[in-house]
């Protein structure tokens, strides 16, 4: 069970790959309907789909809908007080979750297994989990056999630029200590522009999203294509294959290109990238995170798992730095084009 966040349902989604192509088991997904959006059908999983846990209403249909099931395992890849809830309805032998160094909302109280304590990426975590069930890791970890829908006529209905290569900028966070300033991706933004790329703004449909994003297009020279909130979530996987390059901060969209093979220019400073960065693919990230911890946690129990909980620590960004990895990018792809057609 994973029901969000939707970077975490991608690289939970690995995981869940790795179980259905090892042939042993008859693999379920207790998730909500916006994961089942994104990922689209994934042959081999059968998707159970759940309200999000709000109150009383939510917590009968969870029991209505899980009632029916009954499983040898229950992988319970989410420690929160949502997943908990839903899990209270789950008929599992096993009922397997994080170790106590990755546990919070009293998630012991819910499993009877765990998974071992080490300090490692979110997706190794996940896989730690198949672990438990006997499998090896593979040596590759990808996503092969993810966003199979056919969605090109929708595609086709976006009108992306033509002819250049294109940065997609997703500018805004879920938190807001996560952003950037809206100075500093205009910079970014205009040095694209000059550079011959075109540019186009991606996010969601909620006011702050829409404000956040129209306010770093009005601080632009040349304002970019703002898509912002006109992206259906099962698109957003190719509209990310399209593009050349992203630029963005600690958001689900890092994980979605980075899945579909596309170049990402990850900021960190309120999370720790070597835990929620692109796997294994931060060579043009941005890691301000431990001078964030050392500059502005008062925490005398700074960790691997730590957040930066500053208005500051994103500031620690600098604007070149960000276009260094712009070129950097530029000059990866004319060594080695990628074909985006």
């Amino acid at each position: 069970m994973r029901l969000s966040a939707l970077g975490d349902v991608v690289l939970c989604a690995s995981m869940v790959l790795h179980l259905v192509k090892s042939g042993k088991f008859k693999v379920s997904w207790i998730t909500t309907s916006q994961t089942k959006l994104l990922l689209g059908d994934i042959p081999g999983v059968d998707f159970i789909i759940v309200p999000k846990p709000k109150g009383l209403k939510s917590f009968l249909e969870c029991r209505r809908i899980l009632k029916a099931y009954s499983f040898d395992c229950l992988l319970l890849a989410q420690a929160s007080f949502s997943a908990h809830f839903v899990s209270m309805h789950i008929k599992s032998k096993r009922k397997i979750g994080f170790d106590s160094s990755r546990s919070k909302d009293l998630h012991r109280f819910f499993i009877n297994e765990h998974i071992d304590g080490k300090e490692e990426h979110f997706l190794d975590a996940y896989y730690s989990f198949a672990h438990k069930l006997g499998l090896q890791t593979p040596a590759e970890l990808n996503w092969e056999g993810l966003f199979l829908a056919k969605n090109n006529k929708k595609m086709q209905k976006l009108k992306l630029p033509q002819g250049k290569p294109i940065l997609a900028v997703n500018p805004s966070a879920s938190k807001s200590e996560r952003n950037w300033t809206i100075a500093s991706y205009a910079k970014v933004i205009d040095y694209a522009h000059q550079k011959g790329l075109a540019v186009v703004l991606t996010g969601g449909s909620n006011i702050t999203e829409l404000n956040f994003n129209s306010e770093v297009c009005s601080a632009c020279l040349l304002s970019p294509v703002n898509l912002t909130g006109e992206i259906e979530l099962s698109l957003l996987p190719y509209l990310l294959k399209k593009v050349d390059m992203l630029l963005a901060p600690d958001t689900g969209s890092i994980h979605i290109a980075h899945a579909v093979g596309t170049p990402v220019i990850g900021l960190y400073a309120v999370a720790n990238p070597r835990l929620t960065g692109p796997y294994r693919a931060d060579e043009f990230s941005v890691n301000k995170f431990d001078l964030a911890l050392e500059q502005f946690s008062n925490s005398k129990n700074k960790s691997f798992y730590s957040r930066v909980h500053h208005p500051s620590a994103m500031s620690l960004i600098q604007i070149g730095e960000v276009i260094s990895k712009v070129d950097a990018i530029l000059n990866r792809l004319s060594l080695l084009p990628v074909d985006k057609k």
